[in-house]
């Protein structure tokens, strides 16, 4: 049982050492590797990439349709002669022509859906931003989350190596008659305790490199090692960090974006009372041969020019309809903004609050450490003076632990109010 309580506290200091002497994993490495490699990021910049390509004139019908058309058609027909003889006639006649087709006016039509696409093309810019910038804070929490598990790790590493200490002095007391079996029993299974504490507590540290790993698009069993060191990058006020999430937050610039495209609407549908008016020409040339015979070597060329004017008078009240259902969609645009106005404002007042929070809880944290530590400090004393318990030891050992990972814990917290922050005021890439 010796040996092997031996051998498991071994491993877990191999452990404790190989994990903090591995590659070092920056933030900023992190995000620009998810830059790079993120499935989801690629994907966004894909989609907005397809918007982008949706805004162009020809797209919206301001260019002029061309087309090239050619065939042949043959004919074998039985005609009767004015002698009243039947006659077998055979021709081909073959074509080619270039025709052209022009809408010079659809009542502004074309010219809004123009800029309803380039609209469109902002709307596609803006949410691959929301999607990236969503993905980034994903990495930033996975990133903390890493380091958190570090921090903890080294904690009841810390920790373990107390209570093997604990142990060997235990047992060094009791061959010289100064402990008693209680106390070497009671050192042990504390421990044992901690051992298995480190086990669990690594195991959550592997499953977020994991995690982190497959955020980055790359192997998931590789081993990296995070900088714990944590800076603090917000100083705005309540009304700064609001008013720059009504100018910067990408969710809440699409929605002003889906009421821009829906005013568009609006004026396309109008547009459809308008009349019509359309250029078309066209060049050819076309030629008749006996029986099968397709050539256009002695063609007859010709020229046609049109121009035309289409007004539509009635059908069913379908411009009507569609008109009255598109000024309906601008109002819930509308009645949309304004909620998604008033939940941004809660977010940001409810993250920020969250934020000052954690930040106080920091400190009184940092004052509760100072007290554990010298509470740990001066009760270690008293033990090996024999003037204190295991049991007293024990207690200020695990203060000290519980100090410790409340810092971890806090530290972080505040941490991921402040990218939360970030990301809801559009500056986590800023930033």
């Amino acid at each position: 049982m010796k040996c092997n309580i031996k051998w498991m506290i071994i491993s877990v200091l191999l452990i404790i050492q190989s994990i903090f002497s591995q590659e070092l994993l920056t933030l900023d490495d992190a995000i620009a590797m998810a830059l790079e490699k993120n499935i989801g990021i690629k994907v966004a910049k894909n989609t907005a990439e397809i918007s982008k390509n949706n805004a162009h004139i020809g797209n919206a019908g301001l260019l002029p349709k061309i087309d090239l058309l050619s065939g042949a058609n043959y004919s074998d027909a039985e005609l009767i002669s004015q002698t009243g003889t039947i006659v077998d006639q055979a021709q081909t006649i073959t074509n080619a022509s270039l025709q052209m087709s022009y809408t010079l006016f659809n009542g502004m039509g074309r010219i809004y859906t123009y800029k309803k696409l380039k609209s469109g093309s902002e709307y596609g810019e803006l949410q691959a931003r929301n999607s990236i910038e969503s993905m980034i804070a994903h990495v930033v929490q996975s990133y903390y989350s890493v380091a958190s598990a570090e921090e903890n790790f080294k904690i009841v590493g810390d920790a373990l190596n107390i209570s093997r200490e604990r142990l060997k002095r235990a047992e060094n007391r009791s061959q010289f008659g100064q402990a008693n079996t209680i106390e070497v029993l009671s050192a042990k299974v504390d421990l044992n305790t901690d051992s298995v504490t480190v086990i669990n507590v690594l195991l959550n540290l592997d499953q977020a490199r994991r995690n982190l790993n497959t955020l980055l698009n790359r192997d998931i069993d590789h081993q990296f090692t995070l900088n714990s060191e944590v800076q603090f990058l917000i100083s705005s006020t309540l009304q700064e960090l609001q008013e720059k999430a009504f100018n910067k937050n990408a969710a809440f610039l699409m929605r002003k974006k889906s009421l821009e495209q829906s005013g568009y609407d609006v004026k396309i549908a109008t547009s459809t009372f308008a009349p019509i008016v359309a250029l078309q020409s066209g060049y050819g040339y076309s030629q008749t041969a006996a029986d099968m015979e397709i050539a256009l070597d002695d063609p007859q060329k010709s020229l046609a020019a049109g121009l035309s004017l289409n007004l539509n008078l009635f059908n069913g009240f379908q411009n009507s309809i569609n008109r009255q259902n598109a000024k309906i969609r601008t109002k819930n645009e509308r009645l949309l903004l304004e909620k998604n106005k008033l939940e941004l404002k809660t977010a940001v007042s409810n993250t920020y609050q969250a934020y000052k929070n954690s930040l106080f809880v920091l400190r009184v944290q940092q004052q509760n450490l100072e007290v554990a530590e010298l509470n740990f400090q001066r009760t270690e004393e008293l033990y090996r003076l024999g003037q204190a318990t295991t049991t007293q030891f024990r207690e200020a050992q695990l203060n000290l632990s519980r100090a410790k990972s409340n810092i971890s814990t806090a530290k972080y917290n505040a941490k991921l109010n402040e990218i939360e922050l970030l990301r809801l005021t559009g500056g986590i890439l800023e930033k």
